[in-house]
């Protein structure tokens, strides 16, 4: 089974913070991913993903972090069968000031439609006990390259 493609979003501020949101549905925390559409590239999957999910226009530069693979159980953020996933993740750094917590109305998915996420923003040093495994992989590796320890990907 070929993996599903997915976008990642490491948005982080001028302090090395990390954007992250809590799924009302799922009732843990995330960082703003979804699937690429066929056709689609990465890069430009990953900013629609970020514009859906928390309402921000990134049109900065995009520093790959690489992939991780993930396999995907049925009922899981709303799949509904069993399946390999490839995410692609991108650091992308803020170029503008946002609130410290802020709600938004997801749009773009039929799953998601409609529901709000609540955006906060994750410090370097922070416990990741609320996130689901493979979002704690994502994380590592943001807060490896921040710390100077992971090279970015060509």
């Amino acid at each position: 089974m070929r993996p599903v493609l997915k976008a990642c979003a490491c948005l982080v501020d001028e302090r090395g913070r990390l954007l992250v949101f809590h799924h009302p549905e799922d009732r843990g925390m995330q960082l703003p991913k979804g699937t690429i559409e066929p056709g689609e590239a990465p890069e430009a999957a990953v900013r629609r993903e970020l514009l859906e999910e928390s309402g921000i226009h990134y049109t900065g530069d995009l520093l790959s972090l690489g992939t991780i693979d993930r396999h995907c159980e049925a009922g899981v953020e709303g799949s509904k069968r069993r399946h390999p996933q490839l995410w692609h993740l991108f650091l992308m750094r803020l170029q503008a000031v946002l609130p410290e917590t802020f709600d938004h109305v997801a749009m773009g998915s039929p799953e998601e439609d409609g529901l709000v996420f609540s955006f906060s923003w994750l410090t370097h040093d922070a416990p990741l006990d609320a996130f689901a495994e493979p979002y704690v992989r994502v994380i590592a590796k943001v807060r490896q390259y921040l710390a100077g320890t992971l090279p970015a990907c060509p």
